[in-house]
């Protein structure tokens, strides 16, 4: 138990500082004082719908998961599943991949809903979740395909000058050394507690799948799963038009940044703090808005770095707003729950 909570406390600390150190490197030359003054030059109103579509997101994963635990044969109320969810987003904003056992012990203490059986349904809510990421990057490749390569030209061309031919020799070469270290090291790899994990995911994946057939309202299912993913388009899509510099941006790219600001959340850092202001601001370099902040060098005034900075604050205002009700309506249900057992 001490060496779990020894771990735990290693954990984040590991995490705090990846983000402290991403945010040191991108905002080291940024003057504080008109940081503020450019976002306060923003059109307010773009960012509050973000806002908006941002909780809607929240609604719909707690409503989706009503119809999850309902086909596990309990009843859960729509509020306290929304609300548990919503508080699972605050937690994660101070411990990194901690917001799935909270929202399950919430409910838990609320509900009287064993914990296991909700934890099972998280399974099912992030083999989802990952094959509609999966998409959407295959999608992205496909269609923002010669962003992309024309990006990796412009590094090449910074670091060697010129770009030939063979640095894509490199790449290729690179990969198939990885590919034979792998094959030859997979009896080793086979023992060790990383593999085990993936071998436990895949597992997951296919329970998963077979769970979905015990759902009874699979149409509300996938409405809501179809929902949660537009309304994370739309908070991004949307504040395109508060700044001049990101307005011309289509819904293609909108796509395109929705998919790197999904990995860089997933990166595990206190509520994507750094490694999402990073890739999105290297996805807006590669749509020409801004620049790669590079040190010294570096443009002081980045479009690139305060688009995802508007962003990630209007969402993290959500995160803190609904999960401080969420909590809120929680102890209340769970106030209530007490005095009619006893």
């Amino acid at each position: 138990m001490f060496k779990q909570s020894i771990f735990k406390i290693l954990k984040f600390v590991g995490s705090l500082s990846i983000s402290a150190v991403i945010i040191y490197f991108l905002f080291k030359n940024q003057d504080p004082v008109k940081l503020i003054q450019e976002i306060q030059m923003v059109d307010g109103k773009w960012v509050f719908f973000s806002m908006i579509f941002g909780s809607w997101a929240i609604v719909n994963r707690g409503l989706r998961w009503v119809v999850l635990i309902d086909a596990l044969g309990y009843t859960s109320s729509k509020w306290n599943s929304v609300s548990a969810v919503a508080f699972s987003y605050f937690t994660n904003l101070f411990l990194p991949r901690a917001g799935e056992i909270s929202r399950c012990t919430a409910l838990n203490q609320a509900e009287r809903i064993p914990v296991d059986k909700l934890f099972g349904t998280i399974i099912i809510e992030r083999v989802i979740d990952f094959i509609f990421l999966f998409v959407l990057i295959f999608l992205t490749m496909i269609f923002k395909f010669n962003e992309i390569f024309n990006f990796y030209l412009k590094i090449s061309s910074q670091q060697n000058g010129s770009f030939s031919y063979v640095n894509i020799i490199q790449l290729v070469s690179i990969v198939l050394i990885l590919l034979l270290i792998f094959i030859v090291a997979k009896k080793y790899l086979q023992k060790t507690s990383f593999y085990v994990k993936i071998k436990e995911f895949i597992f997951g994946i296919q329970i998963g799948f077979k769970s979905i057939k015990n759902i009874k309202n699979k149409l509300s299912f996938w409405f809501h799963t179809f929902s949660i993913w537009i309304m994370y388009f739309l908070m991004t899509y949307i504040c395109f038009f508060c700044m001049e510099e990101t307005s011309n941006l289509t819904a293609g790219d909108g796509l395109f940044l929705l998919v790197l600001g999904g990995i860089g959340m997933v990166i595990p850092t206190p509520g994507g703090i750094g490694s999402y202001h990073a890739i999105m601001m290297i996805g807006l370099s590669v749509l020409g808005v801004g620049t790669i902040y590079l040190g010294e060098g570096g443009d002081p005034s980045n479009p690139a770095l305060l688009f995802p900075t508007i962003v990630h604050i209007a969402q993290t205002l959500v995160a803190l707003i609904t999960g401080s009700i969420g909590l809120l309506i929680l102890f209340l249900s769970k106030k209530k729950t007490n005095v009619t057992s006893n």
